[in-house]
């Protein structure tokens, strides 16, 4: 599923499961882990911290597509995502701290969430692994 169809399913999520008086989730842009200078379309570098870093939430791994491969929640997002990835100063580069995805992480979108309702985390990923059936997902399998 592409990302833009993952980001109308967090809304419906928030419609459909919701009460409307509570705060809506923040979605990010899409982060490109590797940024190819001469695109306008995603940031040109790093930025100094991860979208949404030190929230509660849910983030979304897409390949080159922006085809969602992994939904995880965190309690840190920035943190949990510090685990998958990091910045190598030396070329300015992104390194993938584990080889075991079944396609290249390419982006990173993240769904930040209210530190007051942080167990929403836990619903609206399931949710989102149960409708979009992400391939590095293992849970992703039972709902097949």
């Amino acid at each position: 599923m592409q990302i833009e169809e993952a980001k109308e399913l967090v809304k419906k999520y928030e419609l459909d499961f919701r009460n409307p008086k509570l705060e809506g989730f923040e979605i990010s842009k899409n982060y490109d882990l590797f940024p190819d200078k001469s695109s306008d379309k995603y940031a040109s570098k790093w930025p100094d911290k991860y979208y949404h870093n030190g929230r509660f939430g849910v983030y979304l791994i897409l390949d080159e597509k922006l085809e969602v491969i992994y939904v995880g929640k965190a309690n840190n997002i920035g943190k949990r995502l510090g685990s998958y990835f990091m910045y190598n100063k030396d070329d300015k580069s992104c390194l993938i701290r584990h080889d075991s995805w079944k396609k290249r992480p390419k982006y990173i979108c993240s769904i930040a969430v209210s530190d007051k309702t942080w167990f929403e985390c836990l619903s609206l990923e399931e949710y989102l692994i149960h409708n979009i059936k992400p391939i590095d997902n293992i849970r992703s399998k039972e709902y097949k």
